[in-house]
């Protein structure tokens, strides 16, 4: 989304609408949600100030990381071991949150049935815009977005929770407040590592152990960022991929708001470094 944001203020929207759309293709694999059984509570919400906040938060956690939630586990795959502090921070975040006292309300709504026909529309219309649009040397990118959009949807469809930002979510769960039952199953630990070996095996390239250098700078700015999206994350019921993989596709309200502010943090973000860049630079006189 960090790219995609980018791409954006280039007047190249076509990026960060195929990331948008890319979890509407679970209503192809699955057209019934009654089909369904969610394990996961993040699905219809009402709009309320934690999405908002919390969508925010990290979006600006994401600008300064230059990444989010699949990005920076793709970036550890590539070598960038710096990513680990932006986990860590993320695991803190979401503890801090989750071990204070304060109350946030979250209103459930009914799901949407059988959206399948809608979907079907919208992703007709992307594929069209992406062959006849789009120049032919931008396609082969966007057209990877909606195989990794369509792969992902299936995974959604067998293992709801599967999502980086959710196993997060529930090793704090069980962290912090000793819900054993949240403790997630192998299966998932199993994915997560596919997913890395996967991102490895596909990398263009990769960093050598012997070319990484290890930063104390670096990695204190890569946990604050991690933390600012692990409580950004905390608020918002998950990180930008359970949003873009499981709410957005619910047609949930909550979710498009988050994504929205997800957005406007990231712009903020960026909007920042360019400020410190220009305060740092030596002045030529």
């Amino acid at each position: 989304m960090v790219r995609g944001v980018q791409e954006l203020l280039a007047k190249r929207p076509g990026f960060l609408i195929t990331i948008i759309c890319c979890g509407f293709w679970f209503w192809l694999i699955s057209p019934s949600a009654e089909e369904i059984s969610f394990s996961t509570p993040m699905r219809r919400h009402s709009v309320t100030l934690p999405f908002m906040l919390g969508g925010f938060l990290f979006g600006l956690g994401a600008a300064i990381n230059k990444g989010c939630s699949v990005s920076t586990i793709s970036k550890l795959a590539k070598g960038q071991f710096h990513m680990f502090a932006t986990l860590l921070g993320w695991i803190i975040g979401w503890c801090l949150l989750a071990s204070t006292s304060i109350a946030l309300s979250y209103s459930e709504l009914s799901p949407v049935q059988s959206p399948s026909v809608t979907v079907m529309f919208i992703l007709f219309i992307l594929i069209a815009i992406i062959m006849f649009r789009i120049p032919v040397n931008r396609r082969p990118i966007l057209l990877g977005i909606v195989l990794f959009g369509i792969i992902a949807s299936l995974l959604t469809s067998l293992v709801p929770e599967w999502a980086p930002s959710q196993l997060l979510k529930d090793i704090t769960a069980a962290l912090i407040h000793g819900e054993s039952s949240r403790w997630p199953s192998i299966q998932r630990y199993l994915i997560i590592a596919s997913l890395v070996l996967g991102m490895a095996l596909g990398a263009k390239k990769r960093l050598a152990l012997s070319e990484f250098q290890l930063r104390p700078i670096q990695l204190a700015k890569h946990l604050i960022a991690g933390l600012i999206m692990g409580i950004g994350a905390s608020l918002a019921l998950g990180g930008n991929d359970s949003q873009l993989l499981i709410a957005l596709p619910s047609f949930s309200p909550a979710g498009a708001v988050t994504i929205f502010s997800m957005v406007i943090g990231i712009i903020t973000g960026m909007m920042l470094r360019k400020a410190k860049q220009r305060l740092t630079q030596p002045r030529v006189s």
